[in-house]
């Protein structure tokens, strides 16, 4: 072979060659845009670390943060104070559910925006005057006791009316009708005889005579009076029978009350009988409203209470009445009570009378709504009511002062010192069994703060404090001392005395200094005095009371949210009183003070049921501080 034959395969197979590479690199490209997701995941499984780096970054992040127990709501990463409050934060477990209190159902957070949004809107649990209007419905009806149903007592004639129809006024003793009747005829000429020979005794008649013809006088007399003869009627009888000796033959039958005809069943010249009932006349000036109380209300009327009664013929007036009657048995069929409240009916300007017997007519009833519990002040004894009882007091109020004003400083010293003066001023004031078992449990809790650090002595101060309100409220204070008041806490939950001025709160002291306000005002010993001698002097009686728009009914429960803190609403359970007007009264669950939300309860209860997840969970790692939301 030749070289050129060599050379021209050598061509041949560079060129074979250069095209192979060209298809492989080809089909290389091909293969790698096919298969380009799995060829990914395959380099990432086999390039990717153990550890994830987000996973390796939250195992490095510390699983611990800070909150405030006050203000739930202010959660850190680092430990520090409370922006709020000043106290300090508590640790705990990222993710770790808040511990609410016992009476505390559920808790909910809201932003100030949030709030302002939905118009959301507390107001205080406050002492106030409650009335209940109760409305009851009826018919009302003669006046029972104002009905008289003239009965004949002796049969005849009836030869003369002087009342022809029904619906006529009749005055009390004025004629209805004239009566003939040869029995009454009989005992009339009985009676005068009796009378005549009486008279006709001669002086030395014996004794006996004169008590057989008393006797016999006596006798015809009463048939005739229990016949229906009037004082008057018998005193003209003797006249004309002295006079000319004439014996009447007709009787004249009069109206025992004023009222008006509302039945006549005589005819002029017809025979009545025994029993019979010619004329029906009552009294409309009064009625009877008889009225159906609802089950739910029985307990609140009793007798005596005054009623105002409107009927749809006068709409813009109102007929004063009074509760007389309350029946024995509820009706099975409408489940209420009848009661019967006795209606005045007063006459016009042309005497006509505007009530009218089978009118519908409503019923209100106000009854003033007291506390169901007892108080916890129980009234004070004559022996407490003293102006010495007023001065011990006096004296153990000072020292009391002087140690709340250490604790609003942040001091311990002395504290307990001043409240043994205390103690020792009332010594002999409590003289009661109450007010000695109040003692007791002051001096208890005064000999706890001996060596007690400035924690352990505001704790014990709230027993102090609760004990020294109630021997006040009974005692007294004398006229010309300052006014002194009772301050609450709503997060220390507890009550404190202090004069007339700012908050200035010994359980918190400069951390949380004007937190609380004053909820009641010591009564002065004078004003006590007056009041045992006066009962009516009291003022009306006030009770805990929201507004209905504060509570939500779930059927079971009644609940109200409760704000702690701002922005931060507890859901309580509360015990409330039947309805008066636009408020419950308050029987437990809550107390002077606390802030329940009155706007917007549904959108709170709503949010709280949407989001049930602990603040913890929803509040964020960092929240601005109150200076820079303001």
């Amino acid at each position: 072979m030749s070289s050129e034959f060599f050379h021209n395969v050598g061509s041949v197979a560079k060129v074979f060659f250069a095209r192979l590479r060209f298809l492989a690199v080809f089909l290389a490209a091909g293969f790698i845009v096919g298969y380009w997701d799995n060829i990914k995941n395959h380099w990432d499984k086999w390039t990717r670390p153990m550890v994830a780096p987000d996973s390796l970054a939250a195992s490095m992040a510390s699983t611990i943060e800070y909150y405030c127990a006050m203000h739930p709501n202010i959660v850190r990463n680092e430990p520090g104070n409370c922006p709020i409050c000043s106290m300090p934060l508590i640790k705990r477990k990222k993710g770790e559910q808040a511990q609410l209190p016992e009476d505390v159902l559920a808790r909910v957070q809201l932003s100030p925006q949030r709030i302002a949004l939905a118009n959301i809107q507390t107001s205080p649990v406050e002492s106030r005057p409650l009335v209940r209007d109760i409305h009851a419905v009826g018919v009302l009806d003669y006046n029972e006791t104002k009905v008289a149903q003239i009965s004949v007592r002796v049969a005849g004639r009836a030869d003369k009316l002087f009342l022809q129809s029904t619906g006529q006024d009749v005055k009390q003793g004025e004629p209805l009708y004239s009566l003939y009747s040869p029995e009454l005829y009989a005992a009339q000429r009985d009676y005068l005889q009796a009378r005549k020979r009486i008279n006709s005794f001669p002086a030395d008649a014996s004794q006996e005579m004169k008590t057989d013809a008393a006797s016999v006088y006596n006798a015809t007399m009463e048939k005739l009076v229990l016949w229906g003869v009037t004082r008057e009627q018998l005193d003209k009888m003797d006249k004309e029978f002295d006079q000319g000796g004439k014996i009447p033959t007709h009787m004249t039958v009069s109206s025992p009350i004023s009222g008006i005809v509302v039945k006549k069943e005589i005819f002029e010249g017809g025979y009545v009988n025994v029993g019979d009932r010619p004329y029906t006349i009552a009294d409309l000036d009064t009625l009877w409203l008889q009225a159906k109380i609802y089950e739910r209300d029985v307990p609140m009327v009793q007798i005596g209470q005054p009623v105002q009664v409107t009927v749809e013929a006068f709409p813009n007036e109102t007929f004063p009445g009074v509760v007389t009657f309350r029946s024995y048995q509820i009706d099975p069929q409408t489940r209420t009570l009848d009661a019967r409240i006795v209606v005045k009916n007063p006459r016009g300007a042309k005497g006509d009378l505007p009530l009218r017997p089978g009118m519908f007519a409503d019923a209100a009833i106000r009854v003033p709504v007291v506390p169901l519990a007892s108080s916890t002040t129980a009234p004070a004894t004559s022996s407490q009511m003293t102006p010495a009882c007023a001065e011990a007091f006096q004296s153990a109020l000072k020292p009391y002062l002087q140690a709340q004003a250490l604790l609003v400083e942040d001091k311990a010293e002395t504290v307990s010192d001043l409240l043994h003066q205390s103690l020792a001023a009332l010594a002999n004031v409590c003289q009661s069994e109450r007010d000695t078992q109040l003692y007791k449990q002051l001096t208890e809790a005064v000999h706890k703060t001996k060596g007690q650090d400035l924690a352990a002595l505001r704790e014990t101060f709230k027993a102090v404090s609760t004990n020294l309100i109630e021997i006040g409220k009974a005692t007294g204070l004398p006229a010309d001392y300052p006014t002194v008041q009772v301050f609450r806490c709503p997060m220390a939950k507890a009550d404190w005395l202090q004069t007339a001025s700012a908050t200035a709160n010994p359980y918190y002291g400069q951390s949380m200094l004007t937190c609380g306000a004053a909820v009641e005002t010591m009564p002065k010993a004078e004003a006590l005095a007056a009041a045992a001698k006066d009962p009516s002097a009291v003022p009306a009686g006030k009770v805990l009371a929201i507004p209905r728009s504060s509570v939500i009914d779930t059927g079971r429960n009644k609940i109200v949210y409760v704000e702690s803190a701002p922005g931060v609403f507890d859901m309580r359970a509360v015990k409330l009183g039947a309805p008066a007007g636009e408020f419950y009264p308050v029987l437990g669950g809550i107390g002077q003070g606390d802030r329940v939300v009155t706007v917007g309860t549904f959108l709170v209860d709503a949010e709280n049921r949407l989001n049930p997840a602990p603040i913890s969970e929803t509040a964020p790692a960092t929240m601005p501080s109150a200076a820079s939301q303001q």
